[in-house]
């Protein structure tokens, strides 16, 4: 009977098998407990970044054309803004009211800009619907940055209106002008809004009228989420 004999730096036959098997089932182990925790990472950066740093930031889910032919409209056209880079929740706040926490709340970052033409405005007012509960803003404000028209007044209705109101009738925006980057907070962080919630803008020229959109990460977590995934990628292929 012939028996399987050990050669220098090998091994042969079922032994030889078993020893190739073995390292290859290390190395595919290694690999991939090595990018699941590169990816356990990644998600923990972005989580930490999002309830650290900016908690749960959302803006309009897209520009919100306002024509004149609204219901209710008495003359006021332009366009509602999405807001997220610049400010990233990170800018200077001019003015504010309530818990303006970009830790412990949600966040809505949007602007207002007037065409040539429009009726001036003297409010601007933000609230979230959800199901099954109507959130209720803690606090709202406008940063130093974006446009230049700022609100002379931000009050977070809670309780009353439901919603986050900047005030512009002193300070009035008219046609042509911006305002600064507004926001209102949510809380509790993480589960006051989420992505496709619905929101209600009101605008006021003497008279008020509404107008709904949705609303979706702001473009900073967008963007943090979008580079782990891309450390994932390149990592993976350098492992492969």
């Amino acid at each position: 009977m012939n028996t399987p004999t050990l050669k220098s730096g090998g091994a042969t036959g079922r032994n030889g098998n078993l020893t190739r098997w073995f390292h290859r089932s290390t190395a595919l182990s290694s690999r991939a407990l090595s990018t699941t925790i590169l990816l356990v990472g990644t998600i923990g950066i972005v989580l930490s970044a999002g309830s650290a740093a900016q908690a749960l930031g959302y803006t309009l889910a897209g520009p919100v054309a306002i024509t004149g032919s609204e219901l209710g409209n008495p003359g006021i056209v332009g366009t509602l803004l999405p807001v997220g880079i610049p400010s990233s929740l990170s800018g200077v706040v001019s003015l504010s009211d309530g818990d303006i926490s970009f830790v412990t709340n949600d966040v809505i970052v949007f602007a207002l800009a007037l065409s040539l033409g429009s009726s001036t405005v003297d409010e601007i007012g933000i609230g979230a619907n959800s199901n099954p509960f109507i959130p209720n803003p803690v606090g709202g404000g406008a940063f130093a940055e974006g446009g230049t028209d700022l609100p002379d007044s931000v009050t977070a209705d809670s309780f009353v209106n439901v919603k986050t109101t900047f005030d512009f009738v002193i300070n009035t925006l008219v046609a042509g002008e911006t305002t600064t980057n507004l926001f209102a907070t949510y809380s509790p962080a993480g589960t006051s809004l989420a992505v496709g919630s619905t929101v209600n803008i009101s605008l006021s020229s003497g008279l008020n009228f509404t107008v709904q959109t949705t609303i979706v990460p702001e473009p900073g977590t967008v963007l943090l989420l979008g580079s782990g995934l891309v450390m994932l990628g390149m990592r993976r292929r350098r492992d492969a």
